[in-house]
């Protein structure tokens, strides 16, 4: 019989799904990327929104002197010429505005593009990555009435934090766990089992070395709490 689904946990994992996502890495991918058992219909409902992470992602100016984003943007560029990704093409270029860019020393920089970007979606992809991650390292799929909320760390515009104490603290702490790193630093995560209840676990990620993202499962706060958890913008 077939394993069931990682993500819904109803219907048989009968294709594979890579986290983290294969399309992050250029080729030859790692050998070492985890595959997690996947039904059909979860799989295809993660393609679109890894496709936009991705691109998303790879778009940012910070990321630009990584081979592994600089091959992905290659692929955004050419997406942008086929029929089918026009929709994508029109609203990214509608979003686009002009902002001022300061330094961490607050040297002014000139002017930089800056795009609207989907947190929620974004946040879909790592909630799915710790999911899977979590399951090939334990060996069990998150229970029901549990939940995996990610936290989406700093560079996209609707990722500000006015006190960023609480960021800081919960970052230093998920950076203390197990590294492993994939792809020439194009995915890297900490993973560490918190004390308290069972399946609280804490995890950093970081895509091509710049954008960061926290992630935490455990028990829900509601007993009704249907597992999918949230995404929290620092």
């Amino acid at each position: 019989m077939d394993e069931l689904c990682v993500y819904c946990g109803k219907r048989p994992g009968t294709t594979s799904d890579h986290v983290p996502p294969k399309a992050l890495f250029p080729t030859p991918r790692p050998s070492d990327l985890i595959t997690v058992p996947c039904c059909e219909e979860c799989r295809c409902e993660q393609t679109l929104d890894d496709e936009y992470f991705i691109r998303m992602v790879a778009m940012r100016h910070d990321v630009a002197d990584h081979p592994a984003a600089s091959q992905a943007l290659e692929a955004v560029h050419r997406s942008f010429t086929k029929p089918k990704k026009q929709g994508f093409t029109r609203a990214l270029v509608n979003s686009i505005r002009y902002a001022d860019m300061r330094s961490k020393g607050g040297l002014y920089l000139g002017k930089a593009a800056t795009y609207d970007v989907d947190l929620d979606r974004l946040c879909r992809v790592i909630r799915r990555t710790t999911i899977g991650l979590l399951f090939d390292h334990l060996g069990i799929r998150l229970p029901e009435g549990h939940e995996c909320t990610v936290y989406a760390i700093d560079g996209f515009g609707a990722a500000a934090l006015a006190d960023r104490t609480p960021a800081k603290q919960l970052i230093d702490q998920a950076l203390l766990g197990e590294p492993r790193v994939w792809g020439a630093k194009a995915f890297t995560r900490w993973f560490q089992v918190l004390q308290g209840p069972p399946m609280a676990t804490l995890w950093a990620f970081l895509v091509y070395s710049r954008v960061a993202f926290v992630a935490l499962t455990g028990p829900a706060a509601s007993s009704q709490g249907s597992g999918d958890g949230g995404c929290v913008a620092l």
